[in-house]
């Protein structure tokens, strides 16, 4: 990060950097107002980023969740997860049926999945959803590799502007 020409500040830097829960620091940050707002949950043909972190081919079939992860009375986080199809069939985490549930919850309270190291990036702005995506918002994310030994779950998060306040 240091080595990047326009750095996040110091503030955003520290919740990038974060190995815990988001979903638990965003209820905090927010005095408990904490919603998951479910935008898209189906298949999807793996993108090129996506297919080489999952050793997969590109345009595979994979999983694919969309949220906004809300908190302090707006959204503040866009969350983007694959997983490959089989896997998810595959696996003992019912990735199915989350609905409007936290998937940071599902997987930070089972102790057989762990995460893989933070990626720490720019996140390109046609990839966010509208309104963002047509004010070329300036976007930092992150994203990991979580794993049960069945399922290898790619999720990603980014910050959307003006979160975290300061």
């Amino acid at each position: 990060m240091e080595q990047h020409p326009d750095p996040p500040g110091l503030t955003l830097l520290d919740w990038l950097n974060d190995q815990g829960s988001l979903t638990l620091r965003l209820t905090d940050a927010g005095a408990d107002d904490f919603h998951v707002q479910l935008l898209v949950q189906q298949s999807q043909p793996a993108r090129a980023d996506e297919a080489q972190a999952l050793g997969i081919s590109v345009g595979e079939p994979v999983w694919t969740r969309e949220v906004l992860l809300h908190t302090a009375g707006a959204p503040r986080v866009f969350a983007r997860s694959v997983a490959p199809l089989a896997a998810v069939s595959a696996s003992n985490i019912d990735l199915q049926s989350l609905g409007t549930r936290s998937l940071g919850l599902l997987l930070f309270s089972n102790p057989k999945v762990t995460r893989g190291p933070l990626q720490i990036s720019r996140y390109p702005s046609a990839w966010l959803p509208s309104p963002w995506a047509e004010q070329q918002a300036d976007c930092w994310g992150r994203r990991s590799l979580f794993s049960d030994g069945e399922l290898s779950l790619l999720v990603c998060e980014v910050f959307l502007p003006g979160w975290p306040a300061g």
